[in-house]
């Protein structure tokens, strides 16, 4: 009987494993997503003529692709990894556009010889590090959202962290592919979301229990 039962068991356990598809293809942008304007929110303070941050050298590096729907998990990140660290670097943030999942920890590396003043305003994640120096500071991010990023010493730095509310998405890379990977079968909104959009950008996919689905996306 307990032979019996624990194959059955190991059987349900491994069907329920393969359940479970992927999603793939390639993001293009049809057009250059719209440009910060001047006087827009950066701070309380506003940006002025000649600080407003300029594109990324690849627009489509800085799409996030992500999953809502019912049964997702959320997993949050806290142990120091690459995959929830922005580096200060030639006084820039790298990367510059870092999803993670909701309750996760960034962690904030100064590679630069002097401070910065790191914070952010928004209301998904406001915070403020104070010469920040060679140390590595982290911050919780509880609240799902965009939370942008400023240096108060070298105002052209900016970043963009996307706090999600499951382990389910990708980054674009430089040549516009991403693939979700391990999706539970089932039907979601699928989210792009980009720095310059005013808004995510929504489809509906329907993932199957094994196989891929190819979708290219285009904005």
């Amino acid at each position: 009987m307990r032979k019996t039962w624990f194959t059955a068991a190991f059987l349900g356990l491994l069907a329920s494993s393969v359940l479970a598809g992927d999603i793939s293809g390639k993001v293009s942008l049809e057009s250059t997503p719209g440009a910060r304007k001047v006087g827009e929110t950066r701070g309380s303070a506003g940006y002025e003529k000649g600080d407003v941050p300029p594109p990324s050298e690849s627009e489509v590096e800085d799409v996030v692709i992500y999953l809502e729907g019912e049964n997702l998990e959320c997993t949050p990140q806290t142990k120091l990894s690459a995959k929830n660290t922005i580096i200060q670097k030639n006084k820039e943030f790298l990367p510059h556009v870092l999803p993670i999942t909701k309750g996760s920890k960034v962690y904030f590396r100064n590679q630069d010889p002097f401070p910065h003043h790191v914070y952010s305003v928004s209301q998904p994640g406001s915070f403020e590090i104070v010469k920040h120096g060679s140390t590595v500071r982290s911050q919780e991010f509880g609240n799902p959202g965009e939370v942008e990023v400023f240096c108060g010493i070298h105002t052209k730095m900016n970043a963009y962290i996307m706090v999600l509310n499951s382990d389910y998405y990708a980054t674009v890379n430089r040549s516009g592919s991403y693939r979700i990977s391990g999706v539970p079968a089932g039907q979601y909104a699928l989210y792009l979301w980009h720095p310059r959009l005013p808004k995510p950008a929504k489809r509906s996919v329907t993932v199957p229990a094994t196989g891929t689905v190819n979708l290219d996306l285009k904005l």
